[in-house]
């Protein structure tokens, strides 16, 4: 398989400087700072091919393209699934790149940008298949374990062994998603896939602060170059926009409220917190201030998310090994500030009053409809 290598795309990002690289990965002689990225080497088509070999696939093209613009060198390291959280802590790279899904307990560690895509996870086989396959370590091990606990699960360490498995009948389904079924599937295999609510994002180690949000500027920047490469890779162009992005973070905040709800019960903590209710709130209102946002529509709408957090959290629990103060807290808080910024850039692109329920779709596994349309409400009149 061959793959493109973007050389030489300008940059067109005016009013966003080019990102900086970690400067303790600059090296002698002039050449460029070194960028490490983190890949698998076994996930189509994101991460095709590993070190020493070539590497390829959609995130490697996206990485070409930003190291081109950023002046960077390109240095890229290998993982596997179920070593990537802890190699990530100890700074074996600065950034994965690797068809990553957004999960609350990654998102306590570093930082995970902007969607660059969104799938479904897909079983490939007999749906009452006894005996299943799945990758070990990554986000399709989660989903197996709460979705098919009364199945045998079969764990891999290379995704590109699971349709041989299946082939052979040494299990009669696989766990894979809506992109890489579509590099594996043969037609006589059944195939029943979930909504694609699963965001892919790039994850920064948590020694380069200022890495992440530098990632998220260049693919605000280009998104015309990360379209192209959508629709090469995956066959269709996904939605790239500021209303996408801002419905994101919102499901990423409600995404961890069964989390908080089960530590608050399993610590006899009340679901309301008035204290820190009003920080946020306090906060979101300086923030909209320091980015001149009208002030009283961000309040409102921040009210508006701690009600339905809360009832989020009242309605479903789930077991969390995270700590609430040290890591669920300060990830909040984060999605909090990166929140108040998606509502100023949808408001500056006139994109919130022409929203549609459809556009908030990605709440829908926490939210009702009732409650979406509320959320609905206030961005539409949002001034």
């Amino acid at each position: 398989m061959k793959w493109l290598l973007w050389l030489g795309i300008a940059w067109l990002g005016a009013g966003c400087a080019p990102a900086a690289a970690p400067s303790r990965n600059v090296t002698p002689g002039g050449a460029p700072p070194e960028l490490r990225v983190g890949t698998s080497g076994d996930y189509a088509p994101f991460s095709i091919g590993a070190p020493p070999g070539p590497v390829g696939g959609f995130d490697a093209e996206i990485a070409e393209a930003m190291a081109g613009d950023l002046g960077v060198r390109l240095r890229w390291m290998t993982f596997r699934w179920g070593d990537l959280a802890r190699e990530l802590a100890e700074d074996k790279f600065d950034v994965a790149m690797a068809g990553i899904t957004w999960q609350p307990a990654r998102a306590v560690l570093g930082y995970m940008t902007r969607a660059v895509a969104r799938g479904g996870t897909c079983l490939v086989g007999d749906p009452k298949a006894a005996r299943v396959a799945v990758n070990r370590g990554g986000a399709l091990e989660t989903w197996s374990h709460a979705h098919l606990s009364d199945r045998e699960l079969v764990f891999v360490d290379d995704n590109r062994s699971l349709p041989d498995l299946l082939a052979s009948a040494r299990v009669a389904a696989i766990v894979t998603d809506s992109f890489e079924q579509r590099w594996f599937r043969r037609p006589s295999w059944a195939l029943t896939c979930e909504p694609p609510l699963a965001r892919k994002v790039y994850w920064v180690g948590p020694g380069h602060p200022d890495l992440g949000p530098r990632i998220d500027a260049w693919l605000v920047a280009h998104r015309v170059v990360v379209s192209a490469a959508q629709e090469r890779w995956f066959g269709e162009r996904q939605r790239l926009d500021e209303v996408a992005d801002l419905v994101d973070l919102l499901a990423r905040r409600m995404a961890f409220m069964p989390l908080v709800a089960e530590i608050k019960s399993r610590r006899g903590l009340p679901i309301e917190d008035v204290d820190r209710e009003r920080k946020v709130i306090e906060g979101a209102a300086a923030n909209a201030r320091g980015r001149g946002l009208p002030e009283l529509p961000v309040r409102r709408f921040f009210e508006l998310q701690i009600e339905l957090s809360k009832a989020v959290e009242l309605r479903m629990q789930e077991r969390s090994a995270l700590d609430l103060e040290k890591q669920i807290r300060p990830a909040l808080n984060e999605l909090g500030t990166r929140t108040v910024g998606a509502l100023g850039r949808a408001r500056e692109a006139h994109a919130l009053p022409s929203c549609t329920l459809a556009d908030l779709e990605p709440l829908s596994p926490w939210l009702n409809e009732g409650e979406r349309a509320r959320v609905l409400t206030l961005l539409q009149a949002f001034e």
